[in-house]
């Protein structure tokens, strides 16, 4: 089996798109690398209310916005119960030229995290470009820190 991964995204972003959609990619092909045979995403609109009966499975929930859409990171909030075991993916999506503020806004979606109770170590934050080397090599580092979540 393998691991079952939320992604919200915030859609209206094309950044946080496309760096989602290579997440997802460096997500799969690292699996399968680490012996997984099935890994299984769950695409949620980052601005829609959420179903926690929905999203009991994953074990991760990757957060993404864009530089692009900086609003969106209101949006980012804990699933379910913050005392079992989840990990936090919280990524900014920035151009190839970065704005100077988006650390702060990365900064902003971990304490939004944070704030609603989830420990800081549980959280994964990156900024990132909408490159495979940058999106695989996140991807590999959230499924590291997964595989003993899942008793692998």
């Amino acid at each position: 089996m393998g691991p079952t991964v939320g992604i919200f995204v915030d859609y209206e972003s094309p950044l946080a798109r496309e760096v989602a959609a290579k997440i997802w990619t460096g997500l799969s092909v690292a699996a399968l690398g680490a012996g997984y045979t099935k890994t299984t995403a769950r695409w949620e609109s980052l601005r829609t209310s959420r179903s926690p009966e929905r999203l009991e499975g994953p074990r991760v929930h990757i957060f993404a916005v864009g530089q692009d859409r900086p609003d969106a990171v209101d949006a980012i909030r804990p699933i379910g119960d913050t005392e079992t075991s989840h990990l936090y993916g919280v990524v900014v999506a920035v151009p190839n030229r970065p704005s100077p503020l988006a650390g702060s806004l990365l900064y902003q979606g971990v304490e939004q995290l944070t704030g609603g109770g989830v420990r800081v170590g549980a959280v994964e934050p990156a900024l990132l470009h909408a490159l495979p080397r940058e999106c695989e090599s996140y991807a590999r580092r959230i499924l590291e820190r997964l595989s003993p979540l899942l008793g692998y």
